[in-house]
């Protein structure tokens, strides 16, 4: 805020005098009296952190854990720490089902298996890490790339329960998962030898007991042709759904192919949803009439799809949970429930490096590059969180009284307007009327102005 000085001249005396705006001071003080009231830091707790720290976050019923490339802490549902790991990832990825996470890097040797209670085992592979897919029961499969391709095993304490080299050339498993009870494991191939790509999906025991009956382990086999099979997925009653790029694939556990429907558009976003699979559409296939991009698509555990909401325009942000997806494009986010309803919109600075949804998708973790909350979208506005923003308003309601400068001394010459002889409507110096002495009250608010005028307010920069 400016400071405007005005001098007068008046019965030989030069005065500066400070006017201060007044009205405009008290907007501010009135503002952060506002932002204390309203909640700031305490509808939701939050959490800062370093801008080159690569946070994102996995909620959890009680709570969620935060991970960065340096370590992993949980945070209870009281906004408290409960435990940290320390670890070196350069660029972590997080794989999530039930009550497990894992995190791996992508060419990294090392998978770290975790859930509420803390870490629960660590898992180091021979060759270089592809993909990683978490069962329910928390065992993980590995698939690793080297002199061949391998997929292992690995359960809760763990231990390898089964291991398969793919040696055939051409042939590259893409994806897999684990059945809920463990027993089974579902491997997605692309098989490049023939004219067009095909796809594979094989069905092997992990025990090598119930396996020893079958070439390989492998009871059945399930192919598509002209489709790349890119994620499978265990339903809760052990069904398998087979997702591709043109054709969704529902396989039972004896591994039998029950239903098979076409994928209209490109998709953009894949993930759990409850006992469902959400999907991003993004533009229709040049062959098929489909769905408007953006619209959110949720296929059942049998195989059925049915389309939600659309935001309107293809997504480029897609992240679920049981109660629903948020799906971002732009600087614009939109909260879907599990039913394909809107809950809420939001349109952000930019500055936004993800919004994690809880199973209740109007409450979510909205992180930016250096600070994050846990909080209701609907209504949500950054700047009651922003730490830089509290920051500047906490200096705002702080009154620092500034000294005001005394007034210049100046000769005096005879018949000058310096000189003390008064006239009718003129009081001496000091007297009721007189500018001789600045007023006091407008010096009040000068330090609190200038902190409100420099202050930052807004979210951090994303990366």
């Amino acid at each position: 805020m400016g400071r405007e000085r005005t001098e007068r001249r008046n019965n030989g005396s030069v005065i500066k005098k400070l006017l201060i705006p007044v009205a405009i001071a008290a907007v501010i003080i009135a503002g952060a009296i506002f932002f204390i009231n309203s909640g700031i830091g305490q509808k939701g707790k939050v959490i800062t952190y370093g801008a080159d720290s690569k946070t994102a976050f996995r909620i959890y019923d009680g709570g969620f854990l935060q991970y960065t490339k340096d370590g992993i802490t949980y945070y209870g549902s009281s906004g408290n720490k409960t435990w940290t790991d320390s670890y070196g990832l350069t660029t972590p990825i997080a794989v999530s089902r039930g009550d497990y996470t894992a995190l791996y890097e992508s060419e990294g040797r090392n998978v770290r298996v975790y859930n509420e209670d803390g870490p629960v085992y660590n898992v180091q592979t021979s060759d270089t890490i592809a993909a990683v897919s978490v069962a329910e029961n928390g065992y993980i499969g590995v698939i690793t790339g080297g002199d061949a391709d391998m997929v292992s095993v690995y359960n809760t304490s763990g231990n390898m329960l089964f291991q398969r080299v793919e040696a055939d050339s051409g042939v590259y498993p893409l994806c897999c998962d684990i059945s809920p009870d463990g027993a089974i494991i579902a491997i997605s191939y692309m098989d490049t030898t023939g004219v067009g790509i095909e796809s594979m999906v094989g069905m092997f025991y992990i025990s090598a007991d119930e396996g020893a009956d079958y070439t390989d382990s492998m009871f059945s086999a399930v192919t598509s042709d002209d489709n790349i099979i890119f994620k499978l997925y265990f339903m809760s009653d052990s069904g398998l759904v087979a997702i591709g790029d043109r054709h969704i694939i529902r396989v039972s556990r004896a591994g039998v192919e029950e239903n098979t429907v076409d994928v209209t558009n490109e998709i953009t976003g894949v993930g759990l949803c409850g006992n469902k699979i959400a999907l991003a559409y993004g533009d229709e296939m040049p062959d098929r009439e489909g769905e408007e991009p953006g619209t959110i698509m949720f296929v059942s555990s049998n195989g059925n799809i049915s389309a939600g909401y659309s935001i309107g325009t293809e997504a480029d942000y897609f992240m679920t949970s049981d109660g629903g997806a948020v799906m971002g494009s732009g600087t614009s986010y939109y909260g879907i429930n599990d039913g394909g309803k809107l809950e809420w919109q939001l349109n952000t600075s930019g500055n936004v490096t993800g919004i994690y949804p809880t199973d209740n998708v109007r409450v979510c973790v909205y992180a930016t590059r250096t600070w994050a909350v846990m909080e209701d979208m609907s209504g949500f506005d950054t700047m009651e969180y922003d730490p830089g923003l509290i920051s500047m308003m906490n200096q705002a309601n702080t009154v620092e009284p500034e000294t005001v400068a005394e007034p210049e001394e100046t000769e005096t010459t005879e018949g000058s307007a310096e000189e003390t002889e008064t006239t009718e409507n003129e009081a001496p110096s000091g007297g009721e009327n007189s500018d001789a002495q600045p007023d006091t009250a407008d010096t009040d608010g000068q330090q609190q102005t200038d902190d409100g005028q420099n202050g930052q307010a807004g979210e951090d920069s994303a990366e």
